[in-house]
C-alpha cells in the first residue's frame, strides 16, 4: 500500500522489522515447548510410579516462563547497534529465563529419584525430551551473554542450540505424547520393538546431527559451499548421516502407527495402569454416553 514503515528513504526503520519479527518469534519458540512440557510431566509421572515432584512450584515455572518468553526477544538482536543499556536489560532477562526451566528440570528428577521406573517407549522419549532440552538450555545460556552472542550469533553454534531445543525437545515431546495416548485414541498398542527401533534411531540421529554443529562455531550460516581447507567437512558430513538416520527412523514410526491401528495388540483400558482421568473410561472412549442410543420423536 505504498507504506514505508521499514524503509529508510520514507523514514522508516529496518530494525523495526526485526523487533517485530522477534517479538512474535521468540514466543514462538515456547509455544512449542511448553505443551510438551506438561505432557513430559504427566508422562513421567505414570512411568515413574510416584506423583510429579514438586507440582506446585512447576505450574508456577510455567507461568513465569509463559510470561518471560515475551520479554527477551532483544537477545536475537545484540548485533544490531542497541543501546548497551537495553542490551545489557535483555541478557539478565534471558538469563532469569533459565531459572524455572531449571526448576521444572530438577523437579523432574526429583520424580524419578528412588521411584520404581518402567522404560516403556513413551517413557523412553520423555527421558530424551529432558536430555535434548538440558543440552539446548545449557548451550543457551552462551548466547545469553552479550560478549559470547557477538562472536558466535551468525555461525553454526546457534543452529545447534535452537534445534536441541525445538527439534529435539518439542519431537520427543510429540512422540512421548503419541506413543503413550495411542491405546487411548485406537484401542490397540504400538509394535515396541519397532518403538524401540525408532526411538534410538531417532535419539542417536539427532545427536549426531547437532552435536558436531557445536564444533562449527567458526562456520557462517546460510553457506552451502566452502572450501576443504575451512576444517569444516567433517563435522558437516556426520551431520548429513545423522540426519539421514532420522529420516529413516521416521519411515520406521508411521509404519508402525498405520500398521498398528488393525494389527496391533489389544490394548485394555487401562494399559499403563495410569491414574489420570482419561483412563478412567474405555479406551478408546465411547461414541456417545448412553448404552444404547435413545430414539427421539416428535414432541418429545
Amino acid at each position: 500500500y505504498g507504506t514505508s514503515f521499514f524503509l529508510p528513504e520514507g523514514g522508516g526503520d529496518p530494525v523495526l522489522w526485526q523487533h517485530l519479527f522477534w517479538f512474535f518469534g521468540h514466543p514462538e519458540v515456547y509455544i512449542l515447548i511448553l505443551p510438551a512440557m506438561g505432557i513430559i510431566s504427566d508422562i513421567l509421572a505414570v512411568f515413574a510410579r510416584k506423583p510429579i515432584f514438586g507440582y506446585r512450584a512447576m505450574v508456577y515455572a510455567m507461568i513465569a516462563i509463559a510470561f518471560l518468553g515475551w520479554v527477551v526477544w532483544g537477545h536475537h538482536m545484540f548485533q544490531s547497534g542497541m543501546n548497551p543499556l537495553l542490551g545489557t536489560t535483555f541478557m539478565i532477562s534471558t538469563m532469569v529465563i533459565a531459572v524455572p526451566s531449571a526448576i521444572k528440570t530438577f523437579n523432574w528428577l526429583g520424580t524419578l529419584f528412588r521411584s520404581s521406573i518402567a522404560f516403556s517407549t513413551p517413557m523412553l522419549h520423555a527421558l530424551a525430551f529432558m536430555s535434548m532440552f538440558l543440552i539446548g538450555g545449557l548451550s543457551g545460556i552462551y548466547m545469553a551473554s552479550t560478549p559470547v552472542d557477538i562472536y558466535i550469533h551468525d555461525t553454526y553454534f546457534i543452529v545447534g542450540h535452537i534445534h536441541y531445543v525445538v527439534f529435539g525437545g518439542s519431537l520427543f515431546g510429540m512422540f512421548a505424547a503419541l506413543s503413550y495416548w495411542y491405546p487411548k485414541m485406537f484401542g490397540r498398542m504400538l509394535d515396541r520393538t519397532m518403538g524401540w527401533w525408532h526411538f534410538w534411531m531417532t535419539f542417536l540421529g539427532i545427536n549426531l546431527t547437532f552435536i558436531p554443529l557445536f564444533g562449527l562455531w567458526d562456520m557462517p550460516r546460510r553457506i552451502y559451499v566452502y572450501q576443504d581447507s575451512a576444517g569444516w567437512a567433517t563435522q558437516n558430513l556426520l551431520s548429513t548421516v545423522g540426519s539421514l538416520v532420522v529420516f529413516v527412523a521416521q519411515l520406521i514410526f508411521f509404519w508402525n502407527f498405520i500398521r498398528s491401528m488393525k494389527n496391533g495388540e489389544h490394548a485394555g483400558d487401562n494399559p499403563w495402569g495410569a491414574s489420570t482421568l482419561e483412563w478412567s473410561i474405555s479406551s478408546p472412549p465411547p461414541k456417545h454416553n448412553f448404552d444404547e442410543l435413545p430414539e427421539l420423536t416428535s414432541g418429545s
